[in-house]
């Protein structure tokens, strides 16, 4: 029987860094938080995204989540 392991968890903020003279596209920069707890409430990991906001350098446009698990037999 297989058996799913949590392996890690991460949460990345995209910040908008300006737009792109010579395509007009917006310029994209990451940061990540690792160690996020598995399962973590998603409230919870908002307020904490929340709080950083106002020292971060381009304002966030989007978060996203990676859980990632190990499948074993």
């Amino acid at each position: 029987m297989a058996i799913e392991n949590a392996h890690s968890s991460k949460v990345t903020l995209k910040l908008n860094a300006g737009v792109r003279a010579s395509t007009g596209g917006m310029i994209v920069k990451s940061i990540s938080i690792g160690k996020i707890t598995h399962g973590a409430d998603v409230n919870k990991i908002m307020n904490v995204v929340g709080a950083l906001a106002p020292v971060l350098l381009h304002p966030m446009f989007r978060v996203e989540r990676q859980e990632t698990t190990i499948l074993e037999n």
